[in-house]
This record gives C-alpha cells, sequence and structure tokens, in this order.
C-alpha cells in the first residue's frame, strides 16, 4: 500500500474555497463531523444525524470529493492490496471501533474550514447512543413484590403523577455509555418478552452491590424512564431482539415469545442501524396499544397530551423536547414552514427529506415545570429561519406577527 496522502492547511482552503470541487453536502459532512465529541464518527452515526438513508450516502460522496480533488490536485493516491483506490484519508484518520469504522476528522482540513469562517455558527453536538438493558424476573422477582422497594406498580404511579421515575440499572457497556443516551428495557426470561420500558440514562456508571446481595460491586447507571409497563398486567412490545444486534436479517417485527434468543447482560449497545426502526415500532406499539397511563394513546377527539419539559439540573436548566410529540405534530402539519411554507424536501430533494425545526407556541423555558403539552395546539413546523426570527426577541414573535413582517 502507498504512502497516506498528505494535504496541507493551504492546499485544504484553496479546496474550500472551490464551488466546483467541494459541493454543499460534502460540506455539510465535514461540518458535522466538526460539531462531535472529538470530532469523529462512524459513516452510519454522519448519515443519520445529517437525516441521509445510511452510509453509502456518506461514502458516496466523499468518494465523489475525492476524485475531483485527484483531477485538479498532483496528490498521491493509496491503493488497497487489491488495487482499489482509496480516498477517505484525503480528509480524515480513523479506526474500527468494533465493526464500525470511525472517522476522524484531519487537523489540517479541520484549521481549514476554520479559516474559511465555515464553524462560526456551528453548536457542539454530541452523539446519542442507544442501549438495551433487561429484566429477567426468573433472576429477579423482587421487583413484582408489593413488599419489595422498588416496586414496579409504585414505580408506574410515580411516573404517571410525575412524569419520570428514576431507577438504577445494571450497564455492561460501562466504559461508552454516558448521560443523554437512549435506554430500553426488555423482559427476558419467561414469557411475554419484549420491550416494556424506555428513558434516557441521566448519570455516568458507577459501582454498585449486586442485587444478589453478593459481595461484589457491578457497573450501573441511573435510568430516567418516560414509559414504564407491567407486563404482567399489560401488552408489551414483542420482537425479535437480535434484530437490535445483528447484521442478518431479522425483522424487528417477529414475536420474541416464540424464540428462546435473550441478550445475556444489560446495557448492550444497539446497532444504529436498527435504532430508528426500533423508535417507530415503539412509538406505534404505545399509541395503539391499550395501556394504563397511557399519554401517547390516540383518543377521538385528537387531544393526546404528552409531558413536556422534564427539567434537569445539569450545568443549567435543560428542558428535554418529547420525541413523541414532535412526531405527532409533523404527521399532524407535514414538513412546510408554518411562516414562509419553504419545504427542504421540494427546494433540496432527499437532502431535505423531512428535515424541519418544530417550534413552541407555549415556551416551556418559562415555565419551570412540567406541563401536559398537545402536539396539535402547541407545537408548529418552522424552517431553521423563521425559527431563528421567532426567537429574535423575548418574548418570542408569534407565527402570525412573523408572517406579517414577510409581507410587508
Amino acid at each position: 500500500m502507498t504512502t497516506v496522502p498528505q494535504i496541507s492547511k493551504d492546499i485544504f482552503v484553496e479546496i474550500l474555497q472551490d464551488k466546483k470541487l467541494v459541493q454543499p453536502d460534502d460540506l455539510l459532512i465535514f461540518q458535522t463531523l466538526y460539531s462531535l465529541d472529538k470530532q469523529e464518527a462512524s459513516a452510519t452515526d454522519l448519515a443519520r444525524i445529517i437525516g441521509w438513508t445510511d452510509k453509502a450516502a456518506v461514502v458516496g460522496r466523499v468518494v465523489g470529493l475525492g476524485m475531483r480533488i485527484v483531477k485538479k490536485y498532483d496528490i498521491q493516491q493509496r491503493k488497497r492490496e487489491n488495487g482499489k483506490k482509496v480516498f477517505w484519508d484525503f480528509f480524515f484518520t480513523g479506526y474500527y471501533k468494533g465493526t464500525y469504522f470511525i472517522y476522524q476528522l484531519k487537523p489540517e482540513l479541520k484549521e481549514a474550514l476554520e479559516e474559511c469562517g465555515l464553524t462560526q455558527n456551528i453548536k457542539p453536538i454530541s452523539i446519542q447512543n442507544s442501549y438495551l438493558f433487561v429484566w429477567n424476573p426468573n433472576k429477579w422477582s423482587q421487583w413484582t413484590d408489593p413488599n419489595n422497594e422498588p416496586y414496579i406498580e409504585k414505580n408506574i404511579e410515580e411516573l404517571n403523577n410525575t412524569g419520570k421515575v428514576t431507577l438504577m440499572w445494571s450497564c455492561r457497556s460501562h466504559k461508552s455509555i454516558k448521560p443523554g443516551d437512549r435506554a430500553f428495557l426488555a423482559r427476558v426470561g419467561s414469557t411475554p418478552r419484549g420491550i416494556f420500558a424506555s428513558g434516557k440514562v441521566v448519570s455516568e456508571p458507577f459501582l454498585s452491590q449486586h442485587w444478589s446481595g453478593e459481595d461484589k460491586d457491578v457497573p450501573r447507571v441511573l435510568i430516567e424512564f418516560d414509559t414504564l409497563l407491567n407486563p404482567e398486567k399489560e401488552p408489551i412490545l414483542t420482537l425479535d431482539l437480535r434484530r437490535l444486534f445483528s447484521l442478518k436479517n431479522y425483522s424487528v417485527k417477529e414475536n420474541l415469545s416464540t424464540r428462546n434468543w435473550a441478550p445475556q447482560s444489560s446495557g448492550i449497545s444497539i446497532r444504529p442501524e436498527a435504532v430508528d426502526e426500533l423508535e417507530e415500532e415503539w412509538f406505534e406499539f404505545l399509541r395503539t396499544q391499550n395501556i394504563r397511563h397511557n399519554p401517547f394513546s390516540e383518543t377521538t377527539d385528537t387531544t393526546i397530551t404528552f409531558v413536556e419539559g422534564s427539567a434537569t439540573q445539569v450545568t443549567q436548566t435543560r428542558y428535554e423536547r418529547n420525541i413523541y410529540a414532535r412526531k405527532e405534530c409533523l404527521k399532524h402539519y407535514g414538513y412546510s414552514c408554518s411562516v414562509c411554507d419553504f419545504n427542504f424536501e421540494k427546494f433540496y430533494g432527499s437532502l431535505g427529506y423531512k428535515f424541519i425545526h418544530v417550534h413552541h407556541l407555549t415556551q416551556v423555558a418559562t415555565i419551570k415545570q412540567e406541563y401536559k403539552l398537545n402536539p396539535i395546539q402547541d407545537l408548529r413546523p418552522v424552517c431553521p429561519n423563521c425559527h431563528s426570527m421567532l426567537h429574535k426577541q423575548n418574548p418570542p414573535l408569534t407565527i402570525e406577527e412573523l408572517k406579517e413582517i414577510i409581507k410587508k
């Protein structure tokens, strides 16, 4: 294999300023990577963050840009042992993390992006990973015992009254899991088997005594659950859990009750490709099932309410946006801006598919508490420009006021 190509910062500046070479999609990849922790991510994660179908959209654009650069610049290109040319290492270094290859933005490209003023308005973001935690009643049946603490029915009541309940759970992926990551809880062992709770991780991993009382510590995290069902009293989402971890073509809708396979550990990372499908299945399940204390069930008068806000103390007060409420809003209103009627998919094609912001007519940041949100009455889709203009003053403009400004 030939030497990895080295492109200087000055050449990268030339490349970034050449609109015939660098297309908007190429720049979007670099800017997205720049915004991430350690400025690194897999092609799969980049595609999910940007909103593209899969990693092929990222890889294809990287290869395309590399081919255009080779035509203009005399850059030594590396080849694989099979003779195929390599393009990604023009822009990135990288390493394997399990089965995923992680792109790292080259320092020279980072400096060039900054010098060209292409990073000024980029806000740091963190990749949210998803993990599956498990509960096996054959090993720990005390959770359904009214005399035990915690007791699942008491936990469900707390969630119904406050909108959340926080529980401690063992975690295998203690070296990678972090606050903010998505958490799903599955019942394994005895039937029914499947997903019966969801929430988010709200602590760093810590050591705590094993649930059995044995004289040993195990890694745990705190999970703040937004949904919790009792598998012995109401339906749960039965599916083949192998689909969440294996690359084989298992259907996520296969009924888990007919299979004996189950994860042997709790807190296992879910494949990024399976996360969106799982979220969709879980959302549709909650919307359509007869579940106690279900804030997501459909009603005949379309006045579905959602717990919104969920203030948590970090370095500052932070209000969590409810993902189910967003989906319900966009299902009703669509993806065109409520102010200027701009539609990203119509203008940008597949790149803009389902891209839109959601604006809260009631400003949760001023409420300082949780409240019942109606996604049809309280939310509206708006483009990023109009969203910024709505918040240009305090209190924000109304949608009607901004529409009048546009007409002038």
